[in-house]
């Protein structure tokens, strides 16, 4: 399960969640369980949940990882995009855009150095 919505809050797993703070799924399930952390069981008490506000919410007042409240929000998009885009597919589509913009940017100049070449050879310049 990767994310549930149950009431409209949406549940994200602990192994999502320590992806998230940096933290591991155990302690995470800890932190709920000592009620540091809001969360809850699911799944005939098996697994946990929390949330992506409650994590920041004990993010931002424990300081985790050194964050400061200004770039907190920045880090949790950027968190949640590589959440979002850590799927097998994603990683190709992105390995494939990279690789063709590489492709273009040594086309053009290959492009560049032929222009080179024959604007020497055509003002009568030597070639080194």
């Amino acid at each position: 399960m990767a994310e549930s919505k149950k009431g409209g809050t949406h549940y994200i797993t602990l192994k999502e969640a320590a992806k998230i703070s940096g933290y591991s799924p155990d302690y995470l399930g800890q932190l709920i369980r000592k009620g540091k952390l809001s969360g809850k069981q699911i799944y005939l008490n098996v697994a946990w949940v929390t949330t992506e506000e409650a994590l920041d919410e004990y993010l931002k007042i424990n300081k985790a990882g050194g964050f400061t409240s200004t770039g907190s929000g920045i880090r949790s998009r950027i968190r949640r995009w590589f959440i979002a885009h850590s799927s097998g597919e994603e990683v190709v589509k992105i390995a494939r855009r990279i690789i063709y913009v590489i492709i273009a940017l040594l086309v053009a100049l290959c492009l560049f150095l032929i222009y080179a070449i024959f604007a020497n050879l055509i003002h009568g310049a030597p070639l080194v």
